[in-house]
């Protein structure tokens, strides 16, 4: 597994830190707003946040992958040539 991760190109490897990154930070957010929903926040409107937000996080997931393996594609072809 290191030596996969060592042998991605530096832009690829900072698309997947920073998406995961966002992933992580929607997934948090998402799970304060359902803990706290009733005594925090107002219950209805903070599940309904927390839905919403949970619900983005696999298309988000599907982008950063699919962006991360367009990148590593892209500067493949590019040393290649």
């Amino acid at each position: 597994m290191k030596n996969t991760t060592l042998k991605i190109h530096r832009c690829s490897k900072r698309f997947l830190i920073i998406g995961a990154a966002a992933v992580i930070a929607i997934l948090l957010a998402s799970t304060v707003l359902y803990i706290g929903a009733g005594r925090i926040f107002d219950y209805y409107s903070a599940t309904d946040i927390s839905e919403n937000l949970l619900a983005s996080v696999r298309p988000l997931s599907v982008t950063v992958c699919a962006g991360s393996l367009g990148i590593e594609y892209f500067f493949k072809t590019k040393e290649s040539k």
